[in-house]
């Protein structure tokens, strides 16, 4: 009889918090990228802001999709004597399936994976002349994290996300970003 009454109440238990966590949910984020350049054997890294927007439907309390986009708030100068290059991202947009492994009712930890699509601007004012241009970084990205939920509908976020290396003619470009956030649940 204590089994089955065990059953029960660990079914009803869980059952609940699916039910509590199935839905729509929005959120705003703050990301620090972090851009490695390297080419013939030297090598150079800087930090990048952006503020962006997230939209997501969570299936049960383990599944979610979610859809990303950001802009630029924060840009990286190299000044030396009368010569600067600027880097700065315009914008980054993604859509990720999201795993999530509840360790409490009120904090779990979750994976992303899914593609994103970010543009970088650069403008260049040297010795040899000026001009400006972009790059790309787009293809798949993975991303580990943990969400602390405040209440049944607001939850705070911080997570490292792996992101596709970008393209600029001899040079190679990496790009991470860590991620802090809120999420409003409907």
């Amino acid at each position: 009889m204590k089994k089955l009454a065990l059953l029960a109440g660990a079914t009803a238990l869980f059952a609940g918090q699916a039910v509590a966590h199935e839905g729509y949910y929005v959120g705003a984020q703050y990301d620090r990228h972090e851009i490695k350049l390297s080419a013939e054997g030297e090598s150079d890294s800087f930090n990048l802001g952006s503020v962006g927007l997230l939209a997501g439907y969570q299936l049960n309390e383990n599944f979610a999709i979610e859809g990303r986009w950001q802009t630029g708030v924060q840009n990286k100068s190299f000044n030396e004597g009368n010569e600067s290059v600027d880097f700065k991202l315009n914008n980054r947009f993604a859509v990720l399936g999201k795993g999530m492994v509840p360790l409490s009712n009120e904090f779990s930890l979750y994976g992303l994976a899914g593609y994103s699509h970010a543009k970088y601007g650069v403008s260049a004012n040297l010795n040899e002349g000026s001009g400006r241009g972009s790059f790309t970084g787009k293809g798949f990205t993975w991303g580990v994290g943990g969400e602390f939920a405040l209440n049944e509908q607001l939850a705070v976020h911080l997570e490292y996300n792996d992101l596709p290396k970008g393209k600029i003619p001899g040079v190679s470009v990496r790009a991470n970003a860590v991620t802090v956030g809120m999420n409003y649940r409907f």
